[in-house]
């Protein structure tokens, strides 16, 4: 499997597979309802689903500071492609427009050997 992200200052797909955990990478299904969903006093539920939106949950290894400052600029601008070959659900490529949320950047202080190393979790939600 291979998950590639559009980096639009190069203007081309740019792989992250190898900066992905093992057992790092989660999908799910999520709905959105609409305003009528709830209950009714009887108790029954009615659900008013509106879409289905998908969101793959992405975890890296160690990454140093030259990964970590790429990953940062393509995770950067509020919504971007990202391109799964095969996608679990069609068994054939998709390329999806998402949007990132909650990206956890941390500084680190130096080891003596100058290189800093660092994990980061994050989500990419379908639009």
């Amino acid at each position: 499997m291979t998950v590639e992200i559009y980096d639009r200052t190069t203007l081309s797909w740019f792989d992250i597979t190898p900066w992905i955990a093992w057992q790092g990478l989660s999908f799910s299904r999520n709905d959105v309802d609409g305003p009528t969903a709830g209950r009714d006093m009887a108790g029954y539920m009615h659900r008013d689903r509106v879409a289905v939106k998908e969101k793959m949950n992405i975890n890296t290894i160690q990454l140093n500071r030259a990964q970590m400052l790429k990953l940062q600029s393509l995770l950067a601008p509020a919504t971007f492609s990202v391109r799964v070959t095969p996608y679990p659900a069609t068994n054939s490529s998709k390329t999806i427009d998402v949007y990132s949320n909650n990206v956890n950047c941390s500084y680190v202080i130096h080891r003596e050997n100058g290189e800093d190393l660092q994990s980061v979790s994050f989500p990419l939600i379908e639009l």
